[in-house]
This record gives structure tokens, C-alpha cells and sequence, in this order.
């Protein structure tokens, strides 16, 4: 007899356990849905919010000023570069020719020289 009743009063808080247990998982449920429903608004009111759209606005100007100027400095740098180039390529072709001019003497003065050599 005593077993029969041992077995009855574990059913008994078995099923009071399962029955908490149960309740728990649906109090921990609407928690979650609750709290997933409070960031869901607060995303929509964040998203709203004429403040951040202001700062959006804001941010996409500044970054289109800043690839502006960016792009400007690009354009001075080539520019630049292309001035620096030619004024490279001068002073080569001025230096090529003072050689070639002195070459061209060093040859005169040379044949000459030979000239007086062999007279």
C-alpha cells in the first residue's frame, strides 16, 4: 500500500512539474515575442526618426563632396604630372642636343687636329 502511494504522490509532482515547466516555456514565449515586438518598433522609430534621416541626408553629401574633391585633386595631380613629364622630356632633348653639339665640335676639332697632323 504504501508503495501505491509512494508512486501516486510521485505522479502527482511529476505532472505539477511538467505542468510549471509548461507554463515557464510559455511565459519565456510571449517574453521573447514581447521583446521582439519592442525592437521591431524601435528599428521602425529609429528608421523615422527626422533626426537620423537628417544625418543620412548629411552623410550622403559630405560623402559626395569628399569623392568630388577627391576626384579634382586627381585631375591636379595628372595634370601636374603631365607638366612635370614635359618639362622632363625638354630638358632630355635639350640635353641631347648640347651632347650632340659638343659631340659634333669634338669631331671638328679632331679632324682638324688630324688635318694639322698630317700636313
Amino acid at each position: 500500500m504504501r508503495s501505491i502511494a509512494l508512486f501516486a504522490v510521485a505522479g502527482l509532482a511529476a505532472l505539477s512539474l511538467a505542468a510549471c515547466s509548461d507554463e515557464h516555456a510559455t511565459q519565456i514565449k510571449e517574453g521573447a515575442k514581447a521583446a521582439g515586438s519592442e525592437i521591431k518598433q524601435a528599428a521602425v522609430d529609429i528608421k523615422n526618426d527626422p533626426d537620423v534621416k537628417e544625418a543620412g541626408t548629411a552623410l550622403k553629401e559630405s560623402t559626395e563632396e569628399a569623392a568630388a574633391d577627391a576626384k579634382v585633386a586627381a585631375g591636379e595631380a595628372v595634370d601636374k604630372a603631365k607638366v612635370a613629364g614635359a618639362k622632363a622630356g625638354q630638358e632630355t632633348k635639350e640635353a641631347a642636343a648640347d651632347i650632340n653639339a659638343d659631340a659634333k665640335k669634338a669631331g671638328a676639332n679632331a679632324k682638324r687636329d688630324v688635318h694639322e697632323a698630317t700636313k
